[in-house]
This record gives structure tokens, C-alpha cells and sequence, in this order.
């Protein structure tokens, strides 16, 4: 039985971070694919909202933590976590997730989370994609921690 991973399309060299630049990690994707990992490549902010784009925060409202854009405020919550439930509904058998680390969308245990104000509260948050990973109780790693 083949073993499938969810990574970050950003680390695998797309061309899909919020402003356009690429951060691919070669040496990630080579080690997963030396241990027989499948790769199924992710990226809910450009599937949602293109690239280039504008940047988002999570944020903790009174409705729960959001992810909204920096400048505009807009509530991109939705498309993300919609993103998120398809993208595993259509991959059932995905064992590990590797996300970038501080993505508000695809960090696991290093997403900066803001309050209203926009004061830093915490820098362990999990992003929108990566909580619904863990929610169905796949591993879920940031990029660094692998």
C-alpha cells in the first residue's frame, strides 16, 4: 500500500506564495520521495485568491480565530476551509501532512495569530488548512519540523 502526503505546492517550487516568490525546499521533497512517500501537491490561498495576492492574518474575533486579509480585512475564512474539506474528501487516503511553516493557512504549530488590534498574541497557532489535517487526525508537520 502506497504511503501519500499533503505538501505545501510553494515547498515543492510552485510559483504560488502570497507575492509571487518562490520558496521551494528540493532537499524536502527529495527525502520524502527517497522514503516512498506520494506526493499530493496543495495550495488553498492560490486555488482561492490567486498569485500574487495580498497578504493574510489569522485573527482571534469574537466569531472564532479568521483568516483575514492585511490591508483590506476581508474574511477569507470560508474559501480556505472549503479548499481544506474537498481537498481531503478527495484524498481519504493522505497519512501525513507537511505545510509551510507560518502560513496562516498552511503553518502547523508556527502560524502567528493576532488579536483585532493587531498585536502578535501567539506564534504556535495552526493555519485553516492544516487544522482541518489535524481535525481528521492525519500527522500534520511544519515543512521545519520534518
Amino acid at each position: 500500500m502506497s504511503k501519500k502526503v499533503a505538501l505545501s505546492a510553494c515547498l515543492a517550487g510552485r510559483n504560488c506564495r502570497y507575492n509571487g516568490e518562490l520558496k521551494g525546499n528540493p532537499d524536502l521533497v527529495k527525502r520524502l520521495e527517497e522514503e516512498g512517500w506520494i506526493i499530493e501537491l496543495f495550495c488553498p490561498e492560490d486555488a482561492c485568491f490567486g498569485t500574487p495576492r495580498e497578504p493574510m492574518d489569522l485573527v482571534a474575533t469574537d466569531e472564532g480565530i479568521k483568516a483575514l486579509s492585511k490591508y483590506g480585512g476581508e474574511d477569507r475564512t470560508g474559501c480556505l476551509a472549503d479548499y481544506a474539506e474537498k481537498f481531503f474528501d478527495e484524498h481519504p487516503d493522505i497519512a501525513l501532512f507537511v505545510g509551510k511553516a507560518r502560513s496562516p493557512s498552511c503553518g502547523v504549530a508556527t502560524a502567528r495569530l493576532y488579536d483585532e488590534a493587531g498585536h502578535l498574541i501567539d506564534e504556535t497557532a495552526t493555519g485553516v488548512m492544516a487544522a482541518e489535517a489535524k481535525a481528521r487526525g492525519i500527522e500534520a508537520l511544519d515543512d521545519e519540523a520534518y
